[in-house]
């Protein structure tokens, strides 16, 4: 797909937590995989044959996360999204805007650390650090956060900042994740660790990548100052569900 499914893909081959459902009438050709930080994707050749049954489980009970942003298959925006999965959900489904961006380098400047802040590889250690768009929340664990990209955080007497780290990595390209602590924000730390983060990523071969939701406006903002162009974009829905909906399984909000 002319998308980006990294968080799909890690899912289907095994490389972190989500849950994934076929269609029982028409098999592998509807498919709907959901990443145990709630996105998730639908996707398949016959997502249009399979609509009724996709939405049934979409929300019915059983769904493992707490909330999901749904996107859809580009070949397949065009059906009744948003009509039909508010006529099933228990709660207000919202439509919001994914959009890709594609990296430029020659758009591209790094940036420093402001005062009194310095940056500095991340560690074993930084996997636990609290937020919302944080490592635990992509990876198992330590090794496999460090093993599949790493990050970069940005450090002041012994407080983390600000991290910018690798959420997903396929192919020869790596996703980018930034969290910034509540105290640390307004000062360019954001900037920072995701510049140095792409130095890194571009020093070893690869290619960095951004998405994010129309309407979360400091990422969109920030993708620019660090050279991403948006490409792509695709309506994509919020989903939320109460505690006797849920399955089992980790979940987490979404922010990205």
């Amino acid at each position: 797909m002319p998308i980006n499914t990294g968080f799909a893909r890690a899912v289907i081959d095994g490389l972190v937590d989500g849950h994934t459902w076929i269609s029982p009438t028409v098999g592998p050709a509807a498919v709907h995989t959901v990443h145990a930080y709630g996105m998730s994707l639908a996707w398949g050749e016959r997502v249009d044959d399979a609509f009724d049954e996709l939405i049934t489980h979409l929300t019915g009970p059983g769904q493992p996360v707490s909330d999901q942003w749904l996107q859809v298959d580009p070949r397949w925006v065009s059906l009744p999204w948003l009509q039909r999965l508010n006529n099933g959900a228990s709660s207000a489904v919202e439509e919001d805007t994914r959009v890709n961006f594609t990296f430029a380098p020659d758009l591209f400047a790094p940036v420093p650390a402001p005062d009194g802040w310095h940056l500095r590889p991340a560690t074993a250690a930084d996997f636990h650090w609290q937020g919302s768009v944080v490592p635990a929340a992509f990876w198992r664990d330590p090794t496999q956060f460090l093993a599949h990209g790493g990050g970069w955080v940005a450090e002041r007497e012994g407080m983390v900042g600000s991290i910018a780290f690798s959420s997903f990595r396929f192919d020869e390209s790596i996703e980018l994740g930034i969290e910034t602590h509540p105290s640390a924000r307004g000062h360019g730390l954001g900037h920072a660790v995701a510049s140095r983060m792409i130095l890194g990523v571009l020093d070893s071969g690869l290619t960095p990548v951004w998405a994010c939701r129309r309407g979360n406006h400091a990422s969109y903002r920030l993708a620019q100052r660090l050279g991403f162009t948006p490409t792509t974009e695709l309506p994509c829905y919020h989903l939320t569900y109460a505690a006797g909906d849920q399955g089992t399984g980790r979940s987490r909000r979404h922010r990205a």
